[in-house]
């Protein structure tokens, strides 16, 4: 994840590393043979595009879910993390590397339930995905969305509120009406099959009366 700034700010971040150079180093973890970044991206490609040919940094230690775990910790602290960013990077420790909502909490400082619900939100459908990328819904939409067990279902509930502009309440209160129907033709008793076979139904032909 990268932390998101508006022109000014990063202008003056541009000058500043400018006239004073990197105050704050730029943090790299080892994984194998590599250098992956896992903070500062922006300072570095500023020292880059200065000429600069040697960037002090600090270097970690650790696997791949450690490093999603500090960038998503030091860009949430920032405050300018896009919510979509934090939605695959979540998705990814939850589902590629095996890491529970405990666990995830522990190593970001983030709350359990919140954690959760992107979890939740990076199982939705592609469509109310790019929709809370796009700022048309946020993390409550898309959360209560995430909760219906298939993707057409989402999908025609967001279009809906694309017209309706629902509140994170109302569209709670429609997926648990779904959500009950769903539960109650589940529920219903299977229709008892007959005891004895049914005769064949006997018909006559009506020019030659045959049967």
């Amino acid at each position: 994840m990268t932390a998101q700034f508006d022109q000014e700010t990063r202008d003056l971040l541009r000058q500043s590393i400018s006239e004073t150079g990197i105050v704050n180093p730029i943090l790299v973890q080892k994984i194998e043979e590599d250098l992956v970044l896992i903070d500062g991206l922006h300072r570095l490609e500023d020292v880059v595009a200065s000429g600069t040919q040697l960037i002090d940094v600090v270097v970690l230690e650790g696997d791949m879910a450690d490093l999603l775990c500090r960038n998503l910790f030091l860009d949430h602290l920032r405050g300018k993390t896009p919510v979509s960013d934090m939605v695959r990077v979540i998705g990814a420790l939850s589902e590629d590397y095996g890491l529970d909502p405990d666990k995830i909490r522990e190593k970001t400082g983030l709350t359990r339930d919140y954690i959760e619900k992107l979890i939740k939100i990076s199982l939705a459908s592609q469509s109310v995905r790019e929709a809370l990328d796009q700022g048309v819904i946020g993390v409550g939409h898309a959360f209560e969305l995430s909760r219906l067990p298939y993707a057409i279902q989402q999908e025609e509930i967001l279009a809906k509120h694309q017209v309706w502009r629902f509140s994170v309440k109302e569209l709670k209160e429609q997926i648990d009406g779904v959500l009950r129907e769903m539960q109650a033709i589940k529920e219903q008793p299977a229709e008892a099959a007959p005891s004895e076979p049914r005769p064949a139904p006997v018909y006559r032909c009506e020019g030659c009366n045959q049967e």
